[in-house]
């Protein structure tokens, strides 16, 4: 069954003590306020006709936001556990200057600040455009949050759209069902369903706010035929699972996906087992009987669950997803889509102790383990030298066995299957966090631009971030536009082949803030995936 070491991960739960009060009052204010409110506020953008009815967003310095739009209709009572439904309509201007809440979630390691305003009805998103001109239609992002699939939120500030949106994109963020919510799977489920399947209502609520934006965004400026997905750590990993999900095709152009390839640590379960874990998770109740339960009861069932071992994330259905996501891009009858990927220089998760690091080494590495230790500088004791950019043996194994690998894995996968591919390795050291290096999720206010000293990614940046940060925002919104991330005043990034497999490291360190190199951890990540599949 699909296990989550990233459920500890600092993601949304990390909000700013100092912004929680406001935080907190805008969305308790956007719960209690009717859906659809009659008018136009002072200071709000012109109204902007939806398939539900008219929305008011607010200026911003690059445009206007429209925050809190409803994507799918509340998930709550008989939707619990239940493909997405059609928002329902609305008459009058809606005025979209709230964040809707967060989806269900318990606490993370303790802290209360989302999960105490999190609420099942969640399935609402947020629109960031930049100042159009009449007639246009530009790209458009969509940002899938991480959080282990079982955390986070789209609402986070750091998650801001208003700088990316600056450069001419316009930039969505989504909540979508987590934890047991979004990935129960239950013999029961799977019957009810018209398409026999069960455990991918977060994937699904995905899908349905890809559909909103085909439907609706060119009111708002954008162009329905040039999306790109992108998303970090289960965000990133739920990319590739729209990549090789069949209910998702041609609702995106392109995808970017940052930490998110470790299908140890993120992967898919199989539909059996799965339910099998549901049948544990239910502890002989009835579906029927777990919808008549409040959210908190629901939430407690499923951390007294976890402590028995039991994780919910997405499931190969047969439906939203008939195979894995490598397997998928291995398929020459894919359809190759453009792909940005890869990692963090030190984001391994579940760091092995000194003494723990040999035997892990081992089993990850199988027949390969002695050359594997010769690696890294290993004989019968773990006495490294610690590498300054990569860390420890422990810290560099964790890493190379979950993200830094599978991003190699899936460079090489897509182009293999002819689509345009580009791989970095970001090795930013934040401010007063060197001794973290470049961490996981690290990377996430640069490409946003949104290095602030409040929120989960705070720090005192200076003004290498900025330049690195605007770099990348440069990067990212370049491929966006048309597939390519490179761009006037930009170090080139060569695009990754077969035979070059070039990748861009990412660090104010470097000269200009990025260096082309080729073939990232070649010789211990090839050991690594050959390992996986004997």
């Amino acid at each position: 069954m699909w296990t989550s070491p990233i459920r500890d991960l600092p993601f949304a739960a990390l909000v700013a003590r100092g912004t929680l009060n406001g935080l907190v009052a805008s969305f308790l204010l956007a719960a209690s306020l009717p859906a659809a409110v009659q008018g136009h506020q002072p200071g709000n953008a012109a109204p902007v006709r939806t398939a539900s009815g008219l929305v008011a967003g607010v200026a911003t310095n690059s445009g206007v936001a429209y925050k809190g739009l409803p994507y799918a209709a509340p998930p709550v009572g008989a939707l619990r556990w239940h493909s997405p439904e059609p928002a329902s309509p609305w008459k009058g201007v809606r005025q979209a200057t709230s964040f809707g809440p967060p989806c269900a979630q318990a606490p993370l390691r303790g802290r209360t600040e989302v999960s105490a305003i999190s609420r099942e009805d969640c399935l609402y998103l947020n629109v960031w455009t930049p100042r159009l001109t009449r007639g246009a239609k530009v790209p458009v992002m969509l940002w899938i949050h991480g959080g282990g699939f079982e955390n986070g939120m789209g609402t986070s500030p750091t998650y801001d759209g208003a700088t990316l949106a600056a450069k001419g994109v316009i930039v969505i963020t989504i909540n979508y069902r987590l934890g047991v919510f979004g990935y129960l799977a239950h013999p029961e489920l799977t019957a009810a369903s018209p398409h026999k399947s069960s455990g991918n209502f977060g994937l699904e609520d995905q899908i349905a706010a890809l559909r909103w934006v085909s439907a609706n965004i060119g009111a708002f400026g954008g162009n329905p035929s040039n999306v790109t997905i992108f998303g970090q750590s289960a965000g990133g990993a739920s990319v590739l699972d729209l990549l090789a999900s069949p209910q998702a095709q041609g609702l995106f152009k392109r995808a970017i996906v940052e930490s998110g390839a470790a299908r140890s640590a993120i992967g898919v379960a199989n539909l059996p087992s799965a339910e099998q874990q549901g049948r544990k998770f239910a502890d002989g109740a009835s579906i029927a009987d777990l919808r008549r339960l409040d959210m908190a009861a629901v939430l407690q069932l499923a951390q007294d669950a976890g402590q028995r071992g039991i994780r919910f994330g997405p499931v190969l259905d047969g439906y939203v997803l008939t195979h894995e996501p490598a397997a998928a891009l291995a398929d020459r009858s894919h359809h190759p889509i453009a792909l940005l990927i890869g990692n963090n220089s030190r984001e391994g998760l579940a760091t092995p102790t000194d003494a723990q690091l040999e035997a892990a080494i081992g089993n990850a590495f199988g027949a390969n383990s002695i050359r594997a230790l010769g690696f890294y500088g290993i004989a019968h004791a773990a006495s490294d030298a610690a590498d300054p950019l990569l860390g420890t043996a422990a810290q560099q194994f964790a890493t190379d066995s979950t993200f830094r690998c599978g991003s190699v894995e899936t460079a090489h996968l897509s182009a293999a299957s002819g689509a345009p591919t580009w791989q970095y390795q970001f090795e930013q050291f934040v401010p007063g966090k060197e001794a973290q290096g470049a961490a996981h999720s690290f990377e996430v206010p640069y490409v946003f631009g949104n290095l602030s000293s409040t929120g989960f990614s705070a720090a005192n940046y200076g003004p290498a971030d900025r330049q690195l940060s605007e770099l990348m925002v440069g990067y990212w919104t370049n491929f966006a536009r048309r597939g390519d991330p490179n761009g006037p005043g930009l170090p080139a990034w060569p695009r990754y082949t077969l035979r070059d497999k070039a990748y861009l490291r990412l660090s104010s360190a470097l000269h200009d803030g990025a260096q082309a190199a080729s073939d990232l951890r070649g010789f211990l990540c090839r050991l690594f995936l050959s390992s996986e599949r004997m």
